[in-house]
């Protein structure tokens, strides 16, 4: 007999392990199905981070800018007192008076860039005490837009001039 044409046999089996039931797979599939709803919410989670990352670090840059702005005009200083809402009239003026001179004006614009970039919640305070230190406070909206029972996000810099 020709070794190609004998036939081999499947081994046998018992009856009890032939494949997957229904319900074997219905339970992987549950199990996949909250992996998957479990990396999702990881994701949100991580969007939602990243952008309030985002946003106190833009925080940190205004507070440096108008630091500096503060300090060069160290004679005039104390004008810079005061608080800056992004909601007001001031606000709502065209940003394109970044290369100015005056207190007024400089103020005008930090407000303008405060407005665009953390939002019609934000508020600044600025201090400019009698021994040159300089407090400017931040404050913006932002874990209210996910949960409006929160307070506001704070970002608070000292320096000295």
């Amino acid at each position: 007999m020709n070794a190609w044409a004998v036939r081999r046999r499947a081994p046998r089996t018992s009856g009890r392990s032939r494949g997957l039931s229904l319900i074997e797979v219905l339970v992987a599939v549950l199990v996949l199905g909250l992996g998957l709803l479990g990396l999702a919410m990881l994701q949100a989670t991580n969007l939602r981070l990243a952008q309030s990352s985002n946003q106190r670090t833009i925080a940190t840059n205004l507070s440096s800018d108008l630091l500096d702005d503060i300090r060069s005009n160290r004679l005039l200083a104390a004008q810079y007192t005061g608080t800056y809402n992004a909601s007001s009239v001031a606000a709502n003026t065209s940003c394109a008076m970044l290369d100015t001179v005056t207190p007024a004006q400089r103020k005008t614009a930090f407000t303008c860039r405060l407005r665009e970039a953390l939002g019609e919640t934000g508020v600044a305070t600025v201090l400019v005490r009698n021994d040159k230190t300089v407090n400017i406070t931040i404050r913006w909206g932002d874990a209210q837009r996910w949960d409006p029972t929160k307070p506001v996000t704070e970002f608070q810099m000292d320096s000295a001039l």
